[in-house]
């Protein structure tokens, strides 16, 4: 179990005649609030949830964090939820500050801490709630992470491999080593020397001290590096996370010069932003010859594992990636990727692979190509457009076992492609 807090508050009446504020208004207000009070912290902007019939607004405030969730109720409640431990002890207790201010400033008495089952009562896995005492966030945080990695220890005895330390889901990472961490991965002497030395496993937490001073700074950083830059041209959206990790590197830099910084990989990223900043790349330039068999930073240089609706496919790590929750897109400026799946039944019995093919790919004609793959059924379809002047093909395929499907389309701009196309469709495997 991760180490997970949630804050159950009650926001007061307000105006002149002194009313509840409705759902909608308590979430829109705590919103506008996170723009201003978490902007050094916040990624992007609070957005609802589309998943829930509730009021939601969720947010990401840390690069390995997930998203927090806060949920507007009946009668003025509001219910914070999140998970800490991918990112630390500091992003622990940081977030519980910024809970408490927002309640201060917007008039929301929280509940005193209860047990987990509770769900009126503020819950925190460590106790720092309650406590206020910052040992209680690391000691709390410590328990949970020799926990992790003892379990990491016992599945690599029994076989395991290509084991993932609180990642971020719905991908899976290629690397070397014996786990993944958010800062990269770590070896199998790493897990031993980790399990008996607190201080070895800490370095898997890019917020571990309440301050956000250098460290913090470069820990964040080197998260962005590891998880989400592609390691190519970016677009539009992809360059906020380019200058997000210049902006970091540079204010930590001179706050402290002696950590490790990443020199290479700065560099590079340096070249693929291209940005008039002659101080930073001389800088930069005079520090990777000093540094000695420095590792190629960051998961996506190699290819890695969408898993969506339990269904995995492969693809290269420089794709993009967006989700909704009913599909998973992701492509280059070549290629695009389009997966959905969904439980497949038939009066209250699971469906045969073959009876959802049957129902669902029949339009793709008696020239559909046809794949069988262990208990994995598969039909598809290429075919090529030139209405717009440009010829694409596109791969329309499907997937199948008992209980599951699966449908995948694949558009290529260059025809030559097509085999990568429909090894894609093949490969798709249930999770």
């Amino acid at each position: 179990m991760p180490v997970a807090i949630r804050a159950v508050g009650q926001a007061s009446k307000r105006g002149m005649i002194p009313r509840l504020p409705s759902d909608e208004r308590l979430i829109a207000d705590v919103n506008e609030w996170l723009a201003t009070a978490a902007s050094d912290t916040l990624r992007g902007r609070p957005v609802d949830s589309p998943a829930s019939t509730a009021r939601v607004s969720e947010f990401q405030l840390h690069p390995a964090a997930r998203t927090v969730r806060v949920e507007a109720g009946e009668a003025g409640r509001l219910t914070v939820t999140a998970e800490t431990s991918p990112v630390g002890p500091g992003y622990h207790t940081y977030l519980w500050g910024l809970i408490r201010r927002l309640g201060d400033e917007l008039g929301i008495v929280w509940a005193a801490a209860g047990p987990i089952e509770d769900p009126t009562a503020s819950y925190d896995a460590t106790g720092f709630f309650g406590s206020a005492n910052r040992a209680d966030a690391e000691n709390g945080h410590l328990a949970w992470l020799h926990r992790a990695l003892l379990a990491a220890q016992d599945a690599r005895s029994r076989g395991a491999a290509g084991l993932h330390l609180e990642t971020p889901p719905g991908v899976r990472f290629t690397f070397p080593g014996a786990l993944a961490t958010v800062l990269g991965p770590r070896s199998e002497d790493w897990l031993d020397r980790a399990i008996a030395d607190p201080r070895v496993a800490a370095d898997v937490w890019p917020w571990v001290a309440d301050a956000m001073d250098a460290r913090y700074l470069l820990g964040r950083a080197l998260s962005l590096l590891w998880l989400e830059v592609r390691w190519r041209p970016p677009n539009a959206e992809e360059e906020l996370v380019l200058d997000e990790v210049l902006t970091l590197l540079r204010r930590g830099y001179p706050l402290d010069p002696s950590l490790p910084y990443p020199w290479a990989a700065w560099r590079e990223v340096l070249a693929l932003r291209d940005q008039a900043d002659p101080a930073t790349r001389q800088l930069v330039d005079r520090m990777v010859p000093k540094v000695e068999d420095e590792p190629e930073l960051g998961y996506r240089r190699a290819p890695v594992t969408i898993v969506h609706g339990g269904w995995a496919l492969e693809v290269p790590g420089s794709f993009t990636d967006q989700r909704s929750p009913d599909e998973w897109t992701g492509g280059d400026a070549r290629r695009t990727v389009t997966l959905a799946a969904t439980e497949t039944g038939r009066d209250g019995a699971p469906m045969t692979a073959d009876d959802f093919l049957a129902e669902v790919a029949g339009h793709l004609g008696p020239d559909a190509l046809e794949h069988e793959d262990g208990p994995v059924r598969g039909r598809a379809r290429l075919s090529t457009e030139t209405s717009s002047g440009v010829e694409v093909a596109t791969v329309d395929g499907y997937a199948a076992v008992l209980g599951r499907g699966a449908a995948i389309r694949i558009v290529i701009a260059d025809p030559q492609d097509w085999k990568w196309a429909l090894d894609t469709w093949r490969d798709l495997r249930p999770v």
